[in-house]
């Protein structure tokens, strides 16, 4: 009987070559799995933006797009637009908080439901094309409809003292500052405007 001889592979050729096809196995699947988790990573996002935006389309929504000092105290006009979606909502459910800090580092606060003067300044909402306070026909709304716009007056002060003008347009002057407004809604969302005097204390002057 024959035998074969084996031979040696004194240069590794065959034991490299097989190391060089594991670790080219190795990069191929370390670049699938990458991207395998890249686009999962993506349709997660735009799953969460979809889900967002639908729920966006659904709840109330309100932006303020105007303001103006409407007299030579505290008292402020707004204008604010509810989303087109949602449902309608009761003017007293709807909440402002009005804030600002003077230089002495004093916060002011004062909050109550839209259209309640707490004992200042009588404050009027009204639907934009309809009479306003002291013409004929005016009438106060009591509920918000679904891409309605509406006008409504704000007094300055605190909850302590709602006669005084602090976070009104004469103090804001005075003091060299700006104040917050937040309208909370039931249901929705709430927004949050940075107000600004663009023209000093002059009623009419816009402080957005």
């Amino acid at each position: 009987m024959r035998r074969s001889k084996l031979k040696s592979d004194d240069s590794c050729t065959a034991g490299t070559g097989a190391v060089i096809i594991f670790i080219a196995m190795i990069l191929v699947s370390s670049i699938i799995v990458a991207t395998l988790i890249g686009v999962t990573e993506k349709i997660t996002q735009r799953t969460d933006r979809t889900a967002e935006d639908a729920r966006m389309k659904i709840v109330n929504t309100v932006i303020i797009t105007g303001a103006w000092v409407y007299d030579s105290y505290d008292d402020m006009l707004f204008m604010m637009e509810f989303g087109p979606a949602g449902e309608a909502v009761e003017r007293l459910d709807v909440i402002y908080v009005l804030t600002c800090t003077d230089q002495d580092g004093t916060f002011n606060f004062r909050s109550a439901a839209l259209g309640d003067s707490r004992g200042g300044s009588s404050i009027a909402v009204w639907e934009v094309g309809t009479p306003g306070p002291g013409e004929a026909g005016h009438t106060m709304v009591n509920n918000f409809q679904p891409g309605g716009i509406y006008m409504f007056t704000l007094d300055g002060g605190t909850q302590d003292d709602p006669t005084s003008d602090e976070c009104g347009p004469v103090y804001l002057d005075r003091e060299g500052i700006s104040a917050n407004l937040y309208l909370h809604i039931p249901n929705g969302m709430s927004t949050h405007q940075i107000l600004t005097l663009s023209n000093g204390r002059e009623i009419g002057s816009q402080i957005i």
